[in-house]
């Protein structure tokens, strides 16, 4: 007999070739099998099974901070982003930082970046900025990438 266990909380299956489906969910299950002979002779096995996210990012390329509600925080959405990991930085069409941070939440739509600069708080000109953003994903790949965010007002 066959007696699987998938780690999950999930009823144990009893045939010699079965089939599962993990959550989505990332997480590492500990799958067992216990497998008895016709004299009661049990051997058992298990395998660490990881479950992982593949990264995807979102990155807006224009906003709108002009207090209509609409569009008005430049915002990110994200997933599978190792959060640690995150930087991002504004610059102006002469190079210089108008914005940066290390906390993706910074850039979450609850939060977003407002088009000020960052050390002067005033409202930064309508016009094209150019970001550079760095992160790893969960299985560890570093991803650097460049593009432009226009500011429209």
């Amino acid at each position: 007999s066959w007696e699987w266990n998938f780690g999950d909380n999930t009823a144990y299956d009893y045939t010699e070739l079965p089939t599962h489906t993990f959550p989505e969910t990332p997480s590492v299950y500990t799958v067992s099998l216990v497998v008895t002979d016709e004299n009661s002779c049990k051997s058992t096995t298990s395998r660490n099974i990881t479950i992982q996210d593949k990264y995807w990012i979102y990155i807006p390329n224009s906003f709108t901070p002009d207090f209509d509600q609409i569009n008005d925080k430049f915002c990110i959405s994200y997933n599978g982003i190792r959060e640690e990991t995150f930087n991002f930085i504004v610059y102006d069409r002469v190079s210089t930082v108008v914005y940066s941070t290390t906390n993706i939440y910074d850039l979450d739509c609850n939060n977003g970046w407002d088009g000020k600069h960052q050390t002067t708080g005033e409202d930064l000109p309508m016009g094209m900025y150019v970001y550079e953003i760095y992160f790893q994903d969960f299985e560890g790949w570093k991803h650097q990438d460049y593009g432009n965010i226009y500011i429209i007002r």
